[in-house]
């Protein structure tokens, strides 16, 4: 499977799904299935959107075994403007506990990152 095949699964997707407008995202959705990869895999649609929409550590997303049992990640966006892509770190499932002090560290590096990119592009 490819990426665009697991995005519903994986932290690095639904950061992406969660940056596009309505209509992007309702195409991604009509053109792929919701591969259930774990029994964690959200694999309907509406629950899918109601998740990412409030994901409690915006605009980090999350997968929590959702894509591989025993691995975690969290995501945050990386932007030019518009979205560009997402960075991200996966953990061992025990290692959960961190993935707040993970955020809490992607986010000023996708800032800086994204800076850099405005200025390169």
């Amino acid at each position: 499977m490819g990426f665009e095949d697991t995005a519903h699964a994986t932290a690095l997707g639904k950061s992406v799904l969660r940056e596009m407008d309505a209509d992007a995202r309702k195409d991604y959705l009509s053109r792929h299935h919701l591969a259930d990869l774990t029994p964690r895999t959200i694999t309907d649609p509406p629950e899918l959107l109601r998740r990412i929409d409030s994901s409690p550590v915006a605009p980090a997303v999350t997968d929590l075994e959702e894509y591989a049992l025993g691995t975690v990640y969290v995501a945050v966006p990386v932007y030019n403007g518009d979205t560009l892509g997402s960075l991200g770190v996966s953990l061992p499932v025990d290692r959960a506990a961190r993935l707040e002090e993970i955020r809490a560290r992607l986010l000023p590096t996708a800032s800086r990152v994204s800076r850099r990119l405005s200025l390169t592009i």
